[in-house]
């Protein structure tokens, strides 16, 4: 259907592009400052240009609450509701606490396959390469220190009390193994976004003051049994 031409002054002439009137001598609009002899573009694909939807940005979710109902939380990736129990979206699977770990200073030193090959060979050494220092260094410590109390008292426990030195070993062999895998998922949450540690500073420090009261029984005990 043809556009209708406006009603313009004799001295005045519409713009092919957007009907604003222009004097009749002139070459180029000064409404949309495009030329005269440029072809206009369709009216459908004027429309269109002009129509732009503004929605609000977030890089939080919102959560949001109603009486009676179970809380939920809109995905700001793709703005879907979802229930508060869950972990990530239905839509578009983003995790809901990605959305409040902090960006990263400094990218990682590794890929993600290094950091879980590093972990396997040295609890912690995931966290350093995603550069968490501190706790890396606790769990190289906490598993070396496991390892080598455990091999001690495993491969040379004393004749008079081996039994109750093996067995503070065994202890020692376990808190090594639960070491290893705590670090290794702790690797995998973090090459995944989640920054939050599985063991808390102070729970680690109470974890390696009871293993060092488990150790100073233990050969306590050997002594007085090889008396």
């Amino acid at each position: 259907m043809p556009e209708a031409t406006p009603n313009l002054g004799p001295d005045l002439a519409p713009c092919p592009h957007c009907g604003a009137g222009n004097p009749a001598g002139a070459t180029w609009c000064g409404q949309c400052l495009r030329r005269f002899d440029e072809t206009p573009a369709p009216s459908s694909a004027r429309a269109e240009s002009t129509v732009t939807e503004l929605r609000p940005v977030r890089t939080r979710p919102v959560v949001r609450s109603e009486e009676g109902k179970e809380p939920v939380w809109t995905c700001p990736a793709c703005e879907t509701e979802n229930p508060l129990s869950a972990s990530a979206c239905e839509r578009c699977g983003s995790k809901f606490v990605s959305f409040f770990a902090g960006a990263r200073d400094e990218a990682p030193r590794g890929s993600r396959s290094a950091a879980i090959g590093f972990s396997a060979a040295l609890p912690g050494a995931g966290n350093w390469i995603y550069r968490q220092s501190g706790p890396a260094v606790a769990r190289a410590v906490m598993y070396l220190w496991t390892v080598g109390i455990s091999i001690m008292l495993l491969g040379f426990p004393p004749r008079n009390a081996r039994g109750l030195v093996r067995g503070v070993g065994a202890i020692f062999a376990l808190a090594a193994a639960t070491v290893w895998a705590v670090s290794m998922l702790e690797t995998l949450r973090l090459s995944e976004g989640d920054t939050r540690p599985m063991i808390p500073p102070k729970a680690l420090t109470w974890f390696a003051a009871a293993l060092s009261g488990v150790l100073m029984l233990g050969l306590i005990a050997s002594v007085v049994a090889g008396r």
